[in-house]
């Protein structure tokens, strides 16, 4: 049977991809879905074309966790060209307005990370993937459409100056979701009475990766489809839930919480959301635990119990 016609492969994990630059993140996850023959893959947070590194694609039960790995920090090192900005805050638009840096000090840079430390306000670019009035202000911006965009406050748990040169300067930022480091560079350079935009982005660390080594996409194409080589690029499910609190329960209560039914309680686990890890020492759910102990999943991310196990939970727990 050829590879088009037969049935696609059932993986789950996580490949912790170093993206490239020049491509969407959608365009290399379903480039890497391809070399995989993957039934289900994902990503959990895209990255703009012309930046790299850190894209984690999810297969099988791991996009599961996608949407909650969106809401995690990251950290990023950007690259600032002062004396220019673009339409899209980075090398792919048309420079709108130039200023001479040539007598901006190190200091002033350095006073300026201060400046945006913190709980900080930004205005999302016309380039992102915003929605407003059901349209992406993207395609807005694509048309030469200027809207309106309400502030959106983010934190900047750290802002630190990497170097420093005659056209520029670099930063990392480790931030809340929703940041965008773009927007970041140009307000950066206001502060100094400047212009700029972003010519380097890459993503360090997102959530529970850190310091990982990436994989990139020569070594996907060095494995040739062996699915043996491939799947050895592959972390676990465990890989994500490392910061998260855990919760052993046993099958009955594994079961309930399945059902969409509430187990417990369980007296000694403080309030708050849980990783819920079955007999076997698999998680099957992230879940939260209620001020009365009790305990509610948020979503299942295990492999379905048995259809004897699911009905024993209509009946009595026998003690």
């Amino acid at each position: 049977m050829s590879r088009r016609h037969r049935e696609r492969t059932l993986i789950d994990g996580f490949l912790l991809l170093d993206k490239p630059a020049g491509v969407s993140s959608n365009n290399v996850l379903q480039q890497v879905r391809r070399l995989y023959d993957a039934e289900k893959a994902g990503h959990t947070g895209s990255l703009d074309p012309f930046a790299t590194g850190l894209l984690p694609i999810c297969f099988g039960q791991a996009t599961k966790l996608g949407g909650f790995l969106l809401e995690s920090d990251k950290r990023y090192q950007a690259q600032v060209l002062l004396g220019a900005q673009t339409t899209t805050g980075d090398p792919e638009g048309e420079v709108i307005a130039t200023s001479d840096p040539s007598s901006v000090t190190r200091e002033q840079i350095e006073a300026a990370l201060l400046n945006l430390t913190g709980e900080i306000e930004q205005i999302p670019p016309m380039y992102s993937a915003i929605k407003q009035a059901g349209r992406h202000l993207y395609e807005l911006a694509r048309e030469g459409v200027e809207v309106d965009r309400a502030p959106r406050r983010v934190t900047i748990h750290e802002l630190k100056l990497l170097d420093v040169d005659a056209s520029g300067f670099s930063f990392e930022v480790f931030c809340s979701k929703g940041t965008y480091i773009r927007t970041l560079g140009e307000d950066l350079a206001a502060l100094l009475g400047q212009r700029a935009h972003l010519i380097g982005l890459r993503r360090m660390e997102t959530g529970p990766f850190k310091q990982v080594k990436m994989v990139t996409m020569a070594d996907l194409h060095a494995c040739n489809f062996n699915v043996e080589r491939l799947n050895g690029l592959l972390m676990p499910l465990s890989a994500a839930l490392g910061d998260w609190r855990r919760l052993d329960v046993d099958d009955f209560d594994a079961a309930r919480l399945r059902r969409g039914l509430e187990c417990g309680p369980y007296p000694q686990t403080e309030p708050g959301e849980v990783i819920v890890y079955g007999s076997h020492g698999l998680a099957c759910s992230i879940a939260e635990v209620k001020a009365n102990r009790r305990v509610g999943s948020k979503r299942w991310i295990g492999p379905e119990p048995s259809e004897e196990m699911l009905a024993a939970t209509f009946a009595p727990r026998r003690h």
